[in-house]
């Protein structure tokens, strides 16, 4: 049975179309389609219904489904297991921001060079969703991020926290809220931005990735509310500078991992090299005269 099949099926049994199936799996429709009629040829039974709601699953598909999921996981997992390059002992999966690699990442992978040297690390980045299911799946080990959800058998525990600033391009020399790129760090931030600056009007355009409202600023001369660390160097370098008189956020950053890991040993340690590269961060960032702070404490 093709595995690729199998993530089509699961795919429209979860967004119960096939049009966002194939927008996910980045693919024709009709290659969708035509993997799940194969799959229905193989089992012998129709697994979903067309009808003027969209796409939904007949008794044979509901009965299908679990089998469809664990099939697909243990592949996977399969596959990542026999991927341990030859020479070293096993694997070490991490995915974190892409803007923590000189803060966070790159030290770390010393760390584990100079520790574990039989143990060969794997570097991922992910959306926060995405990379929850993974740990949950065996498929990652390690994961940082800001937003975390709750799920049976994955840990999480404040690893620092960083600070959410205004900052706005160096040559803008207009208003900043004429240029403005709404960050969407969640429920608590939304609440708090929306009291620091009521009856501010709604932006046109937001975005929920770092990398994209860094981006934004430098490249459309934009303003927006982002850590500390992913613009320091920006500011240094008089790329960016920051709003005076403007309410800093403090945002904890999260480390999620397995409660029961597979190599409890390697995972300790990879554990104390990251809380150890990030006890500074917070003392290393202090809030200049005037600011006002805000906490904004995941809710678990």
């Amino acid at each position: 049975m093709d595995t690729e099949n199998l993530r089509s099926f699961l795919e429209v049994a979860e967004h119960g179309s096939f049009t966002v199936a194939a927008n996910r799996l980045n693919l024709a429709q009709s290659t969708v389609s035509a993997r799940i009629r194969g799959l229905e040829e193989q089992l012998g039974r129709r697994l979903f219904v067309r009808d003027r709601d969209g796409v939904t699953l007949t008794p044979a598909g509901r009965q299908f489904l679990p089998h469809a999921s664990s099939i697909t996981r243990t592949w996977e997992q399969s596959r990542q297991d026999i991927a341990v390059p030859d020479g070293y002992e096993t694997l070490l999966r991490l995915t974190a921001p892409a803007y923590l690699w000189d803060l966070i990442t790159s030290p770390w992978v010393e760390w584990m060079r100079a520790r574990q040297p039989n143990v060969a690390l794997r570097l991922e980045g992910s959306f926060p969703d995405l990379a929850i299911d993974q740990l949950a799946e065996g498929l990652l080990d390690i994961c940082i991020l800001y937003l975390p959800r709750p799920h049976p058998g994955i840990v999480y525990e404040t690893l620092a926290v960083d600070q959410v600033v205004l900052v706005q391009h160096a040559a803008q020399t207009k208003p900043w809220t004429e240029n403005y790129i709404l960050m969407d760090w969640g429920l608590e931030f939304r609440i708090e931005h929306d009291h620091a600056f009521a009856g501010m009007v709604k932006p046109a355009i937001s975005a929920g990735l770092v990398f994209i409202g860094l981006q934004h600023v430098l490249s459309r001369r934009a303003a927006a509310y982002l850590p500390l660390s992913a613009v320091s160097g920006h500011i240094e370098r008089g790329e960016m500078r920051r709003i005076d008189n403007t309410p800093v956020f403090q945002r904890p950053i999260y480390l999620a991992y397995p409660s029961n890991p597979v190599s409890s040993d390697v995972l300790d340690v990879a554990l104390t090299g990251l809380r150890s590269l990030a006890k500074d961060w917070t003392s290393d960032q202090g809030f200049s005269e005037g600011d006002r702070s805000f906490s904004m404490a995941g809710r678990m």
